[in-house]
């Protein structure tokens, strides 16, 4: 008889890694879309001005953007292999300013193998314009 707790579904699994770190609870993530299937996940972060880059500006601080997309890159690589990964590499084009605006990164896993996975992640603003892109890689090799 096997006394084990059952393994969350992907999304479930998803949820949880969005929802648990302190810091994406003061940022107020959330899972908006999942696909397993397509290997894509959507996370939305509601604007509010203490994540401005300064007092007298109202875009987005580029380390923001920056953390969005790696928590949904990892999200999106996690939920496919069933557990965290640790971010190995991870590159982003910052396109135009966010100006007061909600956020929603899109990942798309492009390949996971058995050592690397490796996600794409477009940033979007409320009038779906492209804000930023990342390439993230994560360590899928278990330990």
């Amino acid at each position: 008889m096997d006394n084990e707790d059952p393994k969350p579904s992907p999304e479930a699994f998803a949820r949880e890694i969005l929802a648990r770190p302190p810091l994406h609870q003061w940022l107020d993530i959330r899972l908006e879309a999942f696909d397993a299937e397509n290997g894509t996940l959507t996370v939305y972060l509601p604007h509010r001005p203490e994540l401005s880059r300064s007092p007298d500006q109202r875009d987005y601080h580029g380390g923001i953007i920056a953390t969005l997309v790696d928590l949904a890159g990892h999200a999106c690589v996690a939920a496919k292999v069933g557990r965290r990964v640790p971010t190995i590499d991870m590159r982003i084009d910052y396109l135009r300013p966010a100006v007061d605006t909600d956020l929603r990164a899109v990942a798309r896993i492009l390949r996971v193998g058995r050592t690397v996975g490796t996600c794409d992640v477009q940033v979007l603003d409320g009038a779906v314009r492209i804000i930023a892109t990342g390439r993230c890689v994560y360590s899928t090799h278990k330990s």
